[in-house]
């Protein structure tokens, strides 16, 4: 009976240390981790149905998301380590590095399309009515700025032809629109869905111009102190795409929480107009990379050699172990 005892003992202090302490450790062994991002649209949905579906911490994350203000400012972001991994389009970083700040690696791009949407007032009829007229952005430099300049000098028209006017955030264009103080703003979806209601209408979206427009960036300290960080990051975000691509119903109740956006229709629209564009194997590739380049107006950036900059060793990791594919069967 003292014999059976003992056993019966020691099989629930080997159950105690499997399923009790054993969790607790799990959980104080995930690396906390800030990551940044850059809209509140839907071009993150990846990002968002990573943390609100438990992905992160699947992959051992403790993940804290920080909108920063604008694209403009991702540099000062990682430079101040106020995020760990800034997500967004990488072009303002390709400057700061022609500039002499070089403390940057690339290690993935998720969505490599410009997603802006031009939203305009019902008196313009083409962008040829825009000429003298005010357009929005949030602040020089952002993407918004930037797309401004090249969709309208792909139509012909120059910058200096109308006035831009940089209101901060982005629920500040669609207040402005809605108020009638500009007469168009470039905007995600389905932000830009909200001024539906009040007349405004879409003109056009920028889909069709290849950009950097979800790269994944750290600094060189960070990645070379944090490379199993980086690595379970990059499987998260990776499996978090998958799941967009393959489980709409899954993926729209997170949309609302993050853009602010309650309509049902407005955020499914966001979803299709987005998970096309979500790479399955996100790779840093040079195209893109040469692509955004050549949209900088910073003169140094765009003759840049940035092949010590890219880093795909985390995504092709995933690729040689099957992983990738695994997530499509």
């Amino acid at each position: 009976m003292n014999a059976a005892r003992r056993i019966l003992c020691i099989i629930g202090l080997l159950i105690g240390l499997l399923f009790g302490p054993g969790q607790a450790i799990a959980q104080k062994q995930l690396t906390k981790m800030t990551i940044g991002y850059s809209a509140s649209g839907g071009q993150y949905i990846n990002l968002f149905t990573a943390k609100e579906l438990g992905i992160f911490e699947k992959h051992g994350i403790d993940a804290t998301l920080n909108q920063i203000n604008s694209s403009a400012q991702v540099v000062a972001s990682l430079r101040s380590a106020s995020v760990n991994i800034a997500t967004g389009p990488c072009g303002p970083v390709i400057d700061a590095i022609a500039k002499g700040v070089t403390d940057f690696t690339f290690f993935g791009e998720a969505m490599p399309h410009t997603v802006l949407e031009v939203w305009v007032q019902p008196s313009i009829k083409s962008v040829k009515d825009l000429a003298g007229k005010t357009i929005s952005s949030t602040n020089p430099n952002s993407l918004g700025d930037l797309m401004i300049g090249v969709w309208l000098g792909k139509n012909g028209i120059k910058k200096s032809d109308v006035n831009v006017v940089y209101l901060g955030g982005l629920s500040n264009l669609v207040s402005a629109m809605k108020a009638g103080k500009t007469e168009a703003t470039l905007i995600l979806p389905p932000l830009g869905e909200q001024l539906i209601p009040s007349g405004q209408k879409k003109l056009t979206d920028l889909r069709d111009i290849a950009y950097s427009n979800q790269s994944w960036m750290a600094t060189k300290n960070y990645g070379t102190k944090n490379p199993d960080a980086i690595q379970r990051f990059t499987a998260a975000l990776i499996e978090a795409i998958a799941i967009t691509k393959r489980d709409k119903q899954k993926v729209l109740p997170v949309l609302p929480k993050y853009t602010g956006v309650t309509n049902a229709e407005w955020n499914e629209y966001a979803y299709e107009f987005f998970a096309p564009l979500l790479e399955k194997t996100p790779r840093v590739t040079t195209e893109v990379i040469k692509a955004t380049q050549d949209l900088s107006t910073v003169e140094q950036s765009r003759t840049l050699d940035l092949k010590p900059y890219i880093d795909n060793s985390f995504v092709d990791k995933l690729v040689t172990q099957g992983f990738i594919d695994s997530l499509y069967k």
